[in-house]
């Protein structure tokens, strides 16, 4: 898949060291596995800023500093922010947060240089992730950081690791499994 990876949305800014576990969202709904988005989009963020999930719209963008999403691997987080059609624009990640935000369709620019002091929630960001630049649309102020690699880009394109996978069972019939036969 190709193309550009371009989003247009308010952001909302956060700080550093923002975990995944009772940051993204409680960790009570982590260890119990709840992957509805229904129930975790309420819940998104809240720990860390309560008003959020009143604040936040489909298609804005996700400002943070250094470490975004850091603590064990649980993912529910970035289900609820792929439902929203939210992206991400950070300092740093770990690397398997970044792994749990594209297999979930979340697109993410790290290696920001810092959170730009310019930038305030609210404002309205552009954001070319194929190319790495964001675009403050109240301030006119750019930031450059590096690009979403094309690999990365174009599982984020076909929605996370379940699309990609729909995707190639599209262009390889012979590996889907067979239907099972009715029981008697």
């Amino acid at each position: 898949m190709t193309g550009t990876m371009r989003r247009v949305g308010r952001c909302h800014v956060f700080g550093d060291d923002i975990p995944l576990d009772d940051g993204f969202i409680p960790f009570e709904m982590a260890i119990r596995r709840i992957d509805d988005p229904q129930l975790l989009r309420p819940e998104l963020l809240r720990m860390v800023d309560p008003a959020f999930p009143d604040r936040v719209e489909p298609g804005d963008i996700i400002v943070a500093g250094a470490n975004f999403g850091c603590g064990k691997p649980h993912f529910q987080g970035f289900i609820a922010m792929a439902a929203l059609g939210l992206s991400v624009l950070c300092v740093s990640m770990p690397y398997k947060t970044l792994r749990g935000a594209i297999s979930k369709g979340v697109p993410v620019l790290a290696g920001l240089p810092g959170i730009d002091p310019a930038l305030r929630t609210g404002h309205r960001l552009d954001v070319d992730f194929s190319r790495g630049t964001i675009v403050n649309l109240d301030t006119g102020r750019r930031i450059d950081a590096p690009p979403l690699s094309p690999l990365l880009a174009d599982v984020v394109q076909r929605g996370g690791t379940r699309g990609t996978l729909a995707a190639w069972l599209e262009t390889h019939p012979d590996m889907r499994l067979p239907a099972q036969a009715p029981r008697a």
